[in-house]
C-alpha cells in the first residue's frame, strides 16, 4: 500500500496544503525545529486512516482557528488507485463523514481501507501505564487488519453498556426488596450475546499474542543487537482455553461465578474489556526492570511486528509513521531500524539535522519535506 497524495483543508495550522509522495522514494523525512507542525502531517495521515487523532484532543481541536470544518483527502494505491476522504464539521451540527471513491461509508466500513502503523513518543505509555492503553493498542491493530474483530468489538461494547445498566437495575431492585426474576432472565439473555462476541475478541487477541511471541524476540534482537529473552502473556479473568471451542463455555461459567460480584458493583468484572498484555524481558516484567532504552527498543519492535501482522492478514504493507523516533536511538540502532523498515513506505519527523545528513548519505530514496 502506498500513499501518493494528501490534501489538507482547515486541518490544524494548514488552511490548504497538498503533499505528494514519490513511490520511488518510500522514505519521507519531515524536518525542522520543534513547534512548527511536523507532527501535524503525521496526525493528518493517521486521521485519514482511522478517523481519529492519536493525540488526546477533541475533534474540534483539529479544525483550523475560525473555521467550522476540516477535510482530508488522500490518494492511495494498493491493488488499484483509490481516493479516500475523512471530514468533520461542527456547524450546524457535529458530523463526521467517511468516503471511498466518492461513496459515503460508515466508520466501521471505512476502517481498514488505509492501513497505518504509528510510532509516537507517548506510545511508550502503553508499556507501563494502565491496561486500557494496551487494550486500545490491540483493538486498533486488530480492527484495521480483521473486520470480524471490529464487528465483534462494536457489538460487544454496545452489549456491555446494556448489561451494566441491567446489573445496576437489579442492584437497585434488591435494595428496594422488589422481585428480580424477570431482570435476571433478561441478564442471562444478554450474557449469551456478550459471550458470543467477547469470545471472538479473546480468540483474536490470543492469535495476536501467539504472533507477537513468535516475532517480537527476533525483531527486538535485530534492533538492540543483544540476546535478551522476551515474552508476552495475556491476563484475563477468563481462563485461556486449550482450544477455541472451549472458550464460550469457560466464559459463561466465569460470568456465572462472578454474578453476585457484578450485581454488587453494577459492572461486568470479567471479559475482554478488563484484560491485559504483560511484557517480560529476561523473565521480569518490563515495568519494574527495563531501562528507558529498552522500553524504546521494545516499542519499536512492537511496531515492526504490527507491520508484519497487518501484512500477513491483509496482504498489504501499511504506511509507517515515525514521530521523532531517532532522538533517543544511537547510530547503531538507527541503522538497524532503517534496515528493518525497508519495503514499507515511511514518513519520519526529526529535528536533528545531523541525523538527517546521515540518513541522506546512507539512502538515495529519501524525500525531504522541510517545515519552516
Amino acid at each position: 500500500m502506498k500513499l501518493l497524495k494528501l490534501q489538507l483543508e482547515n486541518f490544524r495550522n494548514s488552511r490548504r496544503r497538498t503533499f505528494e509522495f514519490d513511490p520511488a522514494r518510500p522514505l519521507t523525512v519531515v524536518a525542522g525545529p520543534n513547534g512548527l507542525g511536523k507532527t501535524n502531517l503525521l496526525e493528518a495521515v493517521y486521521v485519514l486512516s482511522l478517523g481519529r487523532s492519536f493525540r488526546a484532543v477533541l475533534q474540534d481541536d483539529l479544525i483550523s482557528w475560525g473555521m467550522d470544518y476540516f477535510r482530508l483527502i488522500g490518494e492511495i494505491e494498493a491493488k488499484e488507485k483509490t481516493e479516500i476522504e475523512v471530514s468533520y464539521s461542527n456547524y450546524p451540527v457535529r458530523k463526521k463523514i467517511f468516503k471511498k471513491n466518492g461513496a459515503a461509508l460508515k466508520n466501521s466500513e471505512y476502517i481498514g481501507t488505509f492501513l497505518t502503523v504509528l510510532f509516537h513518543p507517548e506510545d511508550l505509555n502503553i508499556l507501563y501505564l494502565s491496561p486500557g492503553l494496551r487494550r486500545r493498542y490491540m483493538d486498533i491493530l486488530l480492527s484495521q487488519a480483521d473486520h470480524r474483530y471490529l464487528n465483534a468489538l462494536t457489538k460487544y461494547n454496545q452489549i456491555l453498556k446494556q448489561r451494566n445498566a441491567l446489573l445496576d437495575e437489579i442492584r437497585r431492585a434488591r435494595f428496594a426488596r422488589a422481585p428480580t426474576s424477570t431482570l435476571l432472565d433478561d441478564l442471562f439473555a444478554w450474557d449469551k450475546e456478550i459471550v458470543e462476541f467477547g469470545s471472538v475478541i479473546i480468540e483474536k487477541r490470543l492469535q495476536l499474542l501467539s504472533f507477537l511471541n513468535q516475532k517480537l524476540p527476533k525483531l527486538y534482537h535485530a534492533i538492540s543487537g543483544a540476546k535478551e529473552t522476551l515474552t508476552v502473556s495475556y491476563l484475563s479473568k477468563i481462563e485461556p482455553p486449550d482450544s477455541p471451542a472451549k472458550l464460550p463455555g469457560l466464559y459463561t461459567q466465569t460470568l456465572s461465578n462472578r454474578l453476585e460480584k457484578d450485581i454488587l458493583q453494577a459492572k461486568t468484572t470479567a471479559g475482554p474489556h478488563r484484560d491485559d498484555l504483560v511484557f517480560h524481558l529476561n523473565e521480569k516484567e518490563i515495568n519494574v526492570s527495563a531501562s528507558r532504552g529498552e522500553f524504546r527498543t521494545l516499542l519499536l519492535a512492537i511496531k515492526l511486528a504490527e507491520i508484519e501482522f497487518i501484512r500477513e492478514l491483509t496482504g498489504e504493507d501499511p504506511i509507517l509513521l515515525l514521530d521523532d523516533v531517532f532522538s533517543e536511538l544511537d547510530s547503531s540502532r538507527q541503522n538497524r531500524l532503517l534496515k528493518a523498515i525497508k519495503g514499507c513506505q515511511a514518513i519520519i519527523t526529526m529535528t536533528d539535522m545531523e541525523n538527517l545528513g546521515k540518513l541522506a548519505s546512507e539512502s538515495q530514496h529519501v524525500n525531504l519535506v522541510e517545515v519552516e
